[in-house]
């Protein structure tokens, strides 16, 4: 059977590669296909700070203090900063590491009770089928029957953002697979005034729409045998306001569609 997958050099698909096909077609082609990929930013190395410090703070067999912790996290958002080729706002800079300290400092008290968890990015590969290519993602923080994703954010959330629940959706499918049990999923939102957690519900809901938009996806690139056949299917919609802050992205749909 012919693969679609394999004739635009699609080795896997991912929760990120998934929602932006979701949230406008050309837009997932753009990624898949074109690989075209945003510059990162002070707000996502936040999040990696955090993230990998939490994952140091729950997996340590020693204890690590609030003030080690903050200070573990810091060094490492620093570290990423000054790692990067990208130039970045001084101002940027410094608020995101204020952004850093906060959320260490909210989340610690409540994080540094949790027990230590199976695995800390977990690998998974979620197969679908009639799907030629496998799901991949890391699994934040995995429990026996529960998995949980870390986010970080300036602002408190209220509920869990689609795009998240269609992630750890790809985590619950997989390890279903993998045990034959539906874990629980959890989102866990950490920002500057609190932690909000919240359990993934409607999971069927969700799992539903990780399969059709494999299936959408699969189809679309069937039903082209170049890339400028496929870039012709697909219009990008820039009234959408995810395409503002997606420069390198906007550029190249100006460039390969027929806009």
């Amino acid at each position: 059977m012919d693969n679609p997958f394999a004739r635009f050099g699609v080795e896997h698909l991912s929760a990120t590669s998934m929602n932006q096909f979701r949230a406008d077609p050309a837009l997932g082609i753009l990624y898949l296909v074109y690989k075209i990929r945003e510059q990162g930013s002070p707000a996502m190395h936040r999040g990696s700070a955090v993230d990998e410090t939490i994952g140091a703070l729950l997996s340590d067999e020693h204890s690590m203090d609030k003030s080690s912790a903050c200070d573990l996290a810091t060094r490492t958002y620093d570290a990423l900063i000054n790692k990067t080729d990208e130039v970045y706002a001084q101002h940027t800079i410094a608020k995101e590491r204020d952004v850093v300290i906060a959320c260490m400092q909210r989340c610690y008290p409540i994080m540094n009770d949790w027990d230590k968890p199976l695995s800390y990015q977990q690998p998974i590969n979620l197969s679908l089928q009639g799907i030629e290519i496998p799901i991949i993602g890391y699994i934040d923080l995995c429990y026996p029957g529960e998995v949980r994703e870390l986010k970080t954010s300036s602002k408190r959330r209220r509920s869990i953002i689609d795009d998240h629940a269609f992630q750890v959706s790809t985590y619950a499918m997989a390890i279903r697979q993998e045990s034959g049990v539906w874990p629980s999923a959890v989102l866990d939102y950490i920002c500057p005034t609190g932690m909000e957690s919240f359990q993934l519900k409607n999971g069927n809901q969700w799992v539903k729409r990780v399969i059709d938009t494999a299936n959408s996806i699969r189809s679309l690139l069937a039903s082209a045998s170049t890339e400028a056949e496929l870039c012709q299917l697909v219009q990008p919609d820039f009234s959408k306001a995810l395409w503002l802050y997606r420069p390198n992205s906007r550029a190249a749909a100006k460039s390969l569609f027929d806009c």
